[in-house]
């Protein structure tokens, strides 16, 4: 399995550690495995999902038969954290998130234990923007502030933020 695939599968791996997988991202994920060439019955299963209809809960249990059919060993929580906020900050950054998705995402860095717990009063502060003084819609001064808040937590996890 390539990097690109490993990686999205321990992220997705530590987002449902920590709350539940995203059942598109887990579906999609599945299906690329199989195109790369790594199959089992746990990733034909989880391919075979609709990613529209399957359950968060559902999609889930399907990816942790996938990494148990792969090896894949469960992170602890402050790598799971990393994960998550690294997976997080590349989707708002390349598009495929929108800011109001990714500033309440980003809570994760303020799980226990999280090397990244200093950054929380940030998360907070464009939360309490996004929600309190725009309604819930982002506007250009907050997307110009999580992206550089996304860059600053990238840099951290000695990941490039390009």
């Amino acid at each position: 399995m390539d990097d690109g695939l490993l990686r999205r599968l321990r992220a997705e791996q530590a987002r449902a550690l920590l709350d539940d997988a995203d059942p598109h991202h887990a579906v999609m994920l599945a299906c690329d495995l199989l195109v790369a060439g790594v199959d089992g019955d746990a990733v034909v299963a989880l391919a075979a999902e609709s990613a529209r209809t399957l359950p968060a809960h559902d999609a889930s249990r399907r990816l942790a038969a996938v990494t148990a059919e792969l090896g894949v060993p469960e992170p602890d929580l402050p790598t799971a954290v990393a994960l998550v906020a690294a997976d997080t900050c590349e989707r708002f950054l390349d598009g495929s998130i929108p800011a109001e998705v990714g500033t309440h995402r980003l809570y994760v860095v303020g799980y226990e234990g999280s090397r990244l717990d200093d950054l929380l009063p940030a998360v907070a502060a464009l939360a309490r923007r996004l929600e309190d003084d725009l309604g819930g819609r982002a506007d250009d001064d907050l997307r110009t502030r999580l992206a550089a808040l996304a860059r600053t937590i990238l840099n951290r996890l000695g990941r490039d933020p390009a």
